[in-house]
């Protein structure tokens, strides 16, 4: 059993491990266990003034750095290279990090798509070995920051604070004539 079973049993949350060898990528594990693509998180490593940091995003969005800056305080953030990874991480190839803060003892900064969600699927380690779990079940006993990392993330941030949208407030948009209008 990989440590990051072992860490999740000790932890007493319940996970779904999936397995898919072969796999390239941690969204062809989860496709091909058919659960959605979307669910798939990565994590990034960043160096800060302090040490490393971990970064939990959906699959396909790209970090911007400002809002990194932002949410951690520090203007002395840049991305772990593949040699830092492979020198402080070696049992896990490059993009397969899990999302465990403790475990790695790294402070995690989840971004604000990612705590909405559900449930996520993400590589324990290598991209052909994928782990499903409830995001509440994830993230309970890390410490965690949550904040917009993403453009994407920022810009639903962004409408949140102006108001509910017509599908948040269970509302549906139909065509047909106002008040004023008289019957046809």
């Amino acid at each position: 059993m990989s440590p990051v079973m072992e860490y999740l049993q000790g932890r007493g949350v319940p996970f779904l491990v999936l397995p898919q060898p072969g796999a390239v990528t941690v969204e062809e594990t989860a496709g091909r266990h058919g659960f959605p693509r979307d669910e798939v998180v990565v994590t990034v490593v960043i160096t800060t003034r302090y040490g490393h940091a971990l970064l939990v995003v959906g699959s396909g969005r790209e970090v911007d750095e400002p809002l990194v800056v932002s949410a951690l305080g520090d203007a002395d953030v840049r991305m772990a290279g593949e040699r830092d990874l492979l020198r402080n991480y070696p049992e896990y190839e490059p993009g397969s990090l899990p999302p465990l803060g403790l475990f790695f003892q790294a402070p995690m900064y989840v971004d604000t798509d990612v705590a909405r969600r559900d449930a996520v699927v993400f590589a324990a380690g290598r991209p052909s070995l994928g782990i499903r779990m409830l995001t509440k079940d994830l993230f309970r006993d890390d410490p965690v920051v949550i904040a917009p990392l993403t453009l994407e993330s920022a810009d639903d941030e962004q409408r949140r604070r102006e108001g509910l949208t017509v599908e948040e407030a269970g509302l549906a948009v139909t065509e047909g004539r106002s008040q004023d209008e008289p019957a046809g």
